[in-house]
């Protein structure tokens, strides 16, 4: 029992009891006296922990820093957050991020064994298994596998033909090291030049988002604090009311990056107001 329900419990006086004899009267009003004082020097409640937020990814999720923090600090819970990760990025309050620009899933989950070559420019690379012991996130939001398409002598191997499981394993490693945590993993946005008509070409892309889907779904279904958020349905719709890729369509201007935050946002309201559902409401429309 702690000390403010013993103090209550001297409070508390049995009111079934009309006759009492002065002796214990006292001795009711001495207890009440004592807790009275006590509960004026021992708070009743404890400071709430700060949740810890970690934002996993790419350049995408560098590129979106400051539109994600701005929003989220304009919450009600914006204040509760303490963002988490081995890199320190920019000019902000709280610069600590998991966004590593260039990296493919297949390179942040680094399986063992598997050769996987990582980017020449990263001198101290860690994988997914060495942040999340660091950083211990409550909350970890991923969007992961944009840079799996791309090959090259700087940035390593294309490894789009194992993507999946490449996202599987990260999420897999994560929920063993953080059981309680809860994980928003998103779908991998589309390549401008690869949207017609509203609609993504790229099979392998869109497989794998549909694969991601079933997986939250299913590990849901486990008791996992999992849930998926559909950013590429969510940027095709977007895209109807204007273009929000940089000139490379790849990466967002500014209005793309704002509407990612704001997506991003609402799935972190979402989990942290203790969401059921796998599935997080985006604003498409598909």
């Amino acid at each position: 029992m702690t000390i403010q329900n013993q103090i209550r419990c001297l409070l508390s006086i049995n009111k079934s009891i009309k006759r009492v004899s002065e002796k214990t009267a006292n001795c009711r009003w001495a207890n009440f006296s004592v807790a009275a004082i006590l509960l004026c020097f021992i708070p009743v409640g404890t400071a709430t922990a700060a949740t810890k937020v970690m934002s996993l990814g790419d350049s995408l999720c560098a590129n979106n820093i400051a539109s994600l923090r701005s929003q989220v600090a304009q919450t009600k819970f914006g204040s509760t957050i303490d963002w988490v990760g081995t890199k320190k990025d920019g000019a902000y309050t709280d610069p600590d991020n998991e966004c590593h620009g260039g990296w493919s899933a297949a390179q942040v989950l680094q399986q063992p064994k598997s050769n996987v070559r990582l980017p020449s420019w990263e001198k101290n690379p860690g994988s997914i298994r060495e942040w999340v012991q660091t950083t211990k996130p409550d909350v970890v939001l991923i969007m992961l596998g944009t840079n799996d398409f791309f090959g090259g002598n700087a940035r390593g191997d294309n490894t789009s033909g194992f993507l999946t499981k490449s996202l599987q394993g990260v999420v897999d490693d994560i929920l063993l090291l953080r059981p309680n945590a809860k994980v928003v993993i998103a779908s991998i946005p589309p390549f401008k030049w690869d949207i017609n008509k509203g609609v993504d070409a790229n099979q392998t892309k869109t497989t794998a988002n549909a694969f991601l889907k079933q997986r939250v779904t299913k590990l849901s279904a486990q008791g996992k604090r999992i849930f998926f958020l559909d950013m590429h349905a969510s940027i095709l719709a977007r895209l109807k009311q204007g273009d929000i890729f940089s000139n490379d369509g790849l990466h967002f201007n500014d209005q793309g990056n704002k509407f990612v935050a704001q997506e991003w946002t609402r799935a972190l309201k979402a989990v942290l107001q203790g969401t059921q559902t796998p599935i997080i409401p985006t604003t498409s429309k598909n």
